[in-house]
């Protein structure tokens, strides 16, 4: 399809305002998450070197939630700029009608569409539920980040504590001791060498010792046991974040949900459908809501576009669960929201195109 003047002078406005728009939404969100990452790995949640990589990948799954709305308040401002200069006024003396802009701006509208819908069904699931694997696998290796080689230490409650003699390839721990003390007396433990273990079912922590000998009685009385070991196992207590990798929906893939059949996982699927259809309707309530008088100002409609995006989304969000608990059917579900959004984009389009035309008429 060849480009029109008119085509490429109106894309590039838009892809400008577009582009500043994302900008700043990506950079809001992404600097809440890292605030959250940097103070889990200040409180030993995770380790401190994976916090820009799952910030990358928090950035590609916020991405196809991001972009609609984004492109959206991008739309609106800059077709509120052309209103508030008179450039609509000129374009439409010359002919130009809503068929017209409409032709430009689903040039840009439905590639995008697609590329929202491809991150949305793949590239966020993928991101999301890696995001999760490093975020799990951080929290179980920094469990002995904290620890020094020769100093003694006490754990949160006080009712326990550990010494390392050395540390060697990062997780393996030498000359161990650990003090705990427990409502039937005391136990101390020494083992020649220790590392940390996960059960990949449970998600529980335990500490593996090797070689060493336990000890347990009253102190000040006799009937102590002792018992040599060569290799025992002591449970750790468990961290704020999970151990291993739990996958909820919005990591799941798209195959997968698709096998599933649950409610939730329906409301999942739904909801990633949604994301290129709200481009698109979103783009076909952009053109009548931006339009201005030109003392207005440029911002003039920039409020009503969030609160009707933010809407837009709620309702969605609402609607998912409602699905999810089964309060709502699938053959309803997300549809009637982008069904009465639609509904509410057509009246704005024939009130300000077609109902004030036959009026002047």
């Amino acid at each position: 399809m060849k480009l029109r003047v008119l085509d490429r002078y109106l894309i590039k406005e838009v892809a400008l305002s577009w582009l500043a728009v994302t900008l700043v939404l990506v950079t809001v969100l992404l600097t809440n998450r890292l605030a959250r990452f940097l103070a889990d790995a200040a409180s030993g949640e995770i380790a401190g070197d994976v916090v820009f990589t799952l910030l990358g990948l928090k950035a590609l799954g916020y991405l196809g939630l991001v972009l609609p709305a984004s492109f959206f308040l991008g739309l609106v401002l800059a077709f509120g700029r052309l209103y508030r200069d008179n450039e609509m006024a000129a374009m439409i003396a010359c002919g130009a009608g809503p068929r017209t802009f409409y032709r430009s701006l689903f040039l840009l509208a439905v590639p995008l569409a697609v590329l929202v819908g491809y991150i949305s069904l793949f590239v966020g699931p993928w991101a999301n539920a890696l995001g999760e694997q490093i975020e799990a696998e951080a929290s179980q290796s920094v469990g002995f980040a904290g620890l020094r080689p020769g100093r003694f230490m006490t754990s949160d409650d006080g009712d326990g504590m550990f010494y390392i003699q050395g540390m060697s390839e990062g997780q393996r721990l030498e000359g161990v001791v650990i003090q705990a003390e427990r409502d039937e007396g005391l136990t101390l433990v020494s083992a020649a060498r220790a590392r940390q273990q996960v059960d990949t079912e449970t998600g529980e922590r335990f500490l593996v010792l090797y070689d060493g000998v336990r000890y347990d009685g009253v102190p000040g009385e006799f009937g102590w046991r002792m018992m040599r070991f060569e290799e025992h196992g002591v449970r750790l207590p468990e961290r704020g974040s999970a151990a291993v990798a739990r996958i909820r929906s919005d990591a799941m893939p798209t195959e997968a949900l698709l096998a599933a059949g649950r409610a939730e996982d329906w409301a999942e699927l739904q909801w990633r459908v949604s994301m290129p259809i709200m481009t698109l309707l979103l783009t076909f309530m952009a053109l009548p809501l931006s339009r201005s008088a030109p003392r207005e100002g440029r911002y003039g409609k920039l409020l009503a576009a969030v609160l009707i995006y933010v809407a837009y989304s709620n309702f969605l969000s609402v609607s998912m669960e409602w699905m999810g608990d089964g309060a709502l059917s699938p053959l309803i579900g997300l549809w009637w929201v982008h069904l009465a959004v639609a509904a509410g984009a057509a009246a704005l389009l024939m009130r300000h195109h077609g109902v004030r035309r036959r009026r002047r008429a």
